[in-house]
């Protein structure tokens, strides 16, 4: 190039050097020999680079980079460095930079490679990921049952077709609990881009739900249980002026304070017998899932002093029916044969007594029962297990129901609103069921139940009359009932203490 500069410079004819033929074309066979070395070697990195990509998956970009200095020797020689990109290109990637040097000629290009698998192992890595956002896009639509809503209506809404509903309807006797689906219902649904019925879940109630899943292309239901944690807790509380303002003082739930009047339901009538000075202590279980309590479990030992009498229970499971029961401290149950009222009432309306003013015939009469006014339409529970013996209008009873127990007692229950669907005439029913609702038929001035206590066919005052006790704990388990009861009511006995000392001034 200084050749060149210099013709350019000195544009005098005399001061020009003639060049020999021979030299210029020796020149340019040499040039040629360099251009042709260039361009062979070149050709030979872009003939590696795809077998390269093809055996470690690696993307190539190969750039033109200037060195400082001149290579050490002659011939071909590498030198690599491995660089790291910047996260946001790529988390597993590498640059590496090569250089050649080629006859004096240095040669560098950058590689920017991935993750080094084999191509089966990368295949099975591509079809997990794919995997996992084909499933993303599978959302689970949650249901909300509302009133008047079936299965069916819920399936149209969610554009499930009817012939889907049918083949759940068909995969199994778990799917029976969803024909008493009620309003508030949470049903979750996944289906498929076709809008096929991939699965289906109903929580069914705090430890366990049901999961319909589709295996080998059928719907399989199946009833699944939760991990449930059980702790214990307890509570005091001194009634001041209600069972419930001095259970929520104590942070006790309305359900266990309700399960604690039932348990007490049979000696204490929690209307008309509570009073100011009454004192409560309870063991009972939480129920936690995943760390968080969502319900109160059962009560497993109590205690109650009405009117300084105290009475206490606890929970027993019989190893031979499996069903729990709540007894006494010496194995007595606390359930008697009958209900000591068999409706929630407001008041007591009228009481048992031989002489009574009637107002509707106006005049003295024997009223041998006891009235509990009520809303219309509360549910009438049976007083205890029996048979029905009269189902129908009685005179100034109005709508009536007799129910027969053993061969000793027997209750009527009158002035019926309606009575229970599915019931009849020599039907048997349990303690605690449904027969009829509180209504004003017959001669009654307005909406209560007449109930009557009846021994050998003699009215006793159903508020006074000693009520047979159930069944006490087995002989063949009275140690079994010992050992397991013992240490629970050492923890009431505890808590009994704590609460007297803190009474106490």
């Amino acid at each position: 190039m200084s050749t060149i500069n210099r013709d350019f410079r000195f544009n005098d004819a005399k001061s020009r050097h003639k060049r020999h033929p021979a030299l210029s074309w020796g020149l340019f066979a040499l040039a040629s020999i360099v251009i042709g070395v260039v361009v062979a070697s070149t050709s030979d990195f872009s003939s590696e680079a795809p077998d390269l990509a093809e055996q470690a998956n690696m993307e190539l970009t190969t750039l033109a980079l200037p060195l400082k200095g001149q290579a050490e020797t002659t011939g071909a020689q590498t030198r690599s460095v491995a660089l790291p990109l910047k996260p946001k290109d790529a988390q597993h990637d590498t640059v590496k930079l090569e250089t050649r040097t080629l006859n004096n000629e240095p040669q560098t290009r950058v590689t920017r490679e991935s993750i080094r698998l084999p191509l089966p192992e990368l295949q099975a890595q591509q079809a997990i990921i794919d995997d996992i956002q084909q499933q993303g896009a599978k959302q689970w639509r949650e249901l909300k049952v509302k009133p008047g809503d079936s299965m069916a209506r819920l399936f149209k809404r969610a554009n499930i077709s009817p012939q889907q509903l049918d083949e759940l309807m068909k995969s199994g006797k778990a799917v029976k609990k969803l024909k008493r689906i009620f309003p508030g219902d949470t049903i979750r649904v996944l289906t498929d881009d076709n809008g096929v019925l991939q699965a289906l879940s109903y929580e069914i109630n705090h430890e366990s739900y049901l999961l319909a899943e589709r295996q080998d292309g059928k719907l399989v239901a199946t009833i699944e249980q939760y991990e449930i944690e059980k702790r214990i807790a307890h509570a005091s509380g001194a009634i001041k002026s209600s069972l419930f303002l001095a259970a929520a003082e104590a942070g006790v739930s309305e359900n266990i304070i309700m399960e604690l009047a039932g348990i007490f339901g049979w000696d204490i009538d929690f209307v008309l017998d509570i009073r100011k000075g009454d004192t409560f202590n309870v063991l009972y279980e939480e129920l936690y899932r995943n760390g968080e309590k969502i319900a109160d479990g059962e009560i497993l030992a109590a205690e109650f002093v009405n009117n300084g009498k105290a009475y206490r229970a606890v929970r027993y499971v019989n190893p031979q029916t499996n069903q729990a029961e709540y007894y006494s401290e010496d194995g007595k149950s606390m359930r008697k044969a009958f209900l000591r009222s068999p409706v929630n009432f407001t008041r007591i309306s009228s009481t048992f007594t031989t002489g009574r003013y009637h107002p509707i015939l106006h005049k003295i009469r024997a009223h041998k029962g006891v009235d509990y006014a009520a809303k219309r339409g509360t549910p009438v529970r049976a007083a205890g297990d029996g048979k029905i013996i009269y189902r129908g209008k009685k005179g100034g009873y109005g709508k009536t129901v007799i129910i027969q127990h053993g061969s000793r007692y027997s209750t009527l229950y009158a002035h019926l609103n309606n009575y229970k669907r599915g019931q009849r005439v020599g039907g048997k029913v349990k303690q605690g069921q449904v027969i009829g609702f509180v209504g004003s038929s017959g001669l009654a001035t307005g909406p209560h139940l007449h109930y009557e206590f009846r021994v050998n066919g003699v009215h006793r005052n159903p508020l006074t009359v000693r009520l047979p006790s159930a069944k006490p704990v087995p002989k063949r388990y009275k140690l079994d009932f010992e050992t397991k009861t013992r240490p629970v009511l050492a923890q009431l006995d505890l808590l009994t203490r704590t609460q007297l000392a803190a009474n106490s001034p």
